[in-house]
């Protein structure tokens, strides 16, 4: 294979799978120089269709919290009042339209948790826009399974791309 493709494969290869958020190994982050986490929002965090934040996710953050991470959330929701209310109830700095895979939302977050490339994860559960803009700006990316089934024929579209590229890379 030729270095073109490799380097491909690479832009879409996350450095760690797994199930769900609560199985992420923050102590190894914190040893590998991680001290700020960006996370999508819609089936990372909370299911897409779900408005309220659980006790478990309220928990989990304010763990993170404890650990001495900095969080922002980085969404490509329309919703501006959504990611508003889940950024303020997780007291969390949120921007919504973040146009991922673009390096921009990638560069702002850095900007709020005041951080670089290395020392920042990106944890979502879409490959063509966590994985590949966390990759393109070198952050380091973690893929979590989707929380809920999608219903929209053109995200059932992109998971089965996804599913294929995954087994492929």
């Amino acid at each position: 294979m030729s270095k073109f493709w490799q380097e491909i494969k690479n832009l879409f290869r996350p450095k760690l799978i797994v199930q769900d958020i609560h199985q992420i190994d923050f102590d190894k982050l914190k040893s590998q120089g991680i001290t700020a986490l960006i996370l999508d929002i819609d089936d990372t965090l909370i299911p897409r269709r779900v408005n309220d934040v659980s006790p478990q996710v309220f928990e989990w953050v304010a763990t993170r919290k404890e650990e001495g991470f900095n969080l922002c959330l980085t969404s490509n929701s329309r919703h501006p009042l959504r990611v508003k209310f889940i950024g303020e109830t997780l007291n969390v700095p949120a921007m919504h339209l973040g146009f991922k895979p673009l390096p921009f939302a990638f560069w702002k977050s850095l900007r709020i948790l005041n951080a670089k490339p290395e020392n920042a994860v990106m944890i979502g559960d879409q490959l063509f826009m966590d994985i590949l803009g966390a990759n393109l700006v070198n952050i380091y990316s973690i893929f979590v399974k989707h929380l809920t089934p999608e219903t929209f024929l053109p995200r059932q579209w992109m998971r089965m791309a996804e599913e294929w590229a995954l087994k492929r890379f």
